[in-house]
């Protein structure tokens, strides 16, 4: 049966009708989650207060990205690096969401279609390791870890990361976590 113009118009509306009668039905979201109670907001601030300025955790993030790049690249020579267009800052969560704080994702470093053999994969992830202490990011995520096929993200204060993966493409990734920026410190 082929679908005419008016049977296409008809479907258009009920469309239209039922999410119209949806969002009258009661189907509000007031707030994605309840707001942190106020002790745990100004506990969440004075942490903030005792780590680097924003400014500065990127400055810092940026450089053990650049640490893992230039390692990778003493491991695997030729490598040629891309930087993504992906940067983007806003404001914290939870349990940071009363605070001035601010976070940024730095862009992704990206060296496309390569070959990392496993014992090559080792050494660049040591070297990702070892960038991530200098952040006090010591806590391990492994997302995958399979031949040809990985993603270890580190984690630190106030959900600072610094992030390596392989699948055609080697990535470092980095993200600064919640921080005051420095007017605000």
């Amino acid at each position: 049966m082929r679908n005419s113009p008016n049977r296409r118009h008809h479907g258009l509306v009920f469309a239209a009708l039922v999410a119209t009668a949806l969002t009258t039905a009661g189907c509000h979201v007031k707030q994605p989650y309840e707001p942190t109670p106020p002790t745990e907001a100004g506990k969440a601030l004075e942490v903030l207060k005792t780590l680097p300025s924003l400014e500065d955790t990127t400055a810092q993030v940026e450089a053990a990205m650049n640490e893992i790049t230039s390692a990778a690249s003493k491991i695997i020579p030729g490598i040629i690096w891309e930087t993504a267009n992906n940067a983007d800052t806003g404001n914290c969560q939870r349990p940071y969401e009363q605070t001035d704080g601010k976070d940024y994702f730095l862009p992704n470093r990206v060296a496309n279609h390569i070959t990392v053999s496993e014992q090559d994969w080792t050494k660049i992830l040591g070297a990702a390791k070892a960038a991530a202490a200098k952040l006090d990011a010591t806590e391990s995520q492994v997302m995958q870890d399979k031949p040809g096929d990985h993603d270890v993200r580190f984690y630190g204060p106030a959900r600072i990361s610094i992030g390596i993966g392989f699948q055609q493409s080697l990535v470092v990734t980095g993200y600064t976590g919640c921080r005051l920026p420095r007017d605000r410190k």
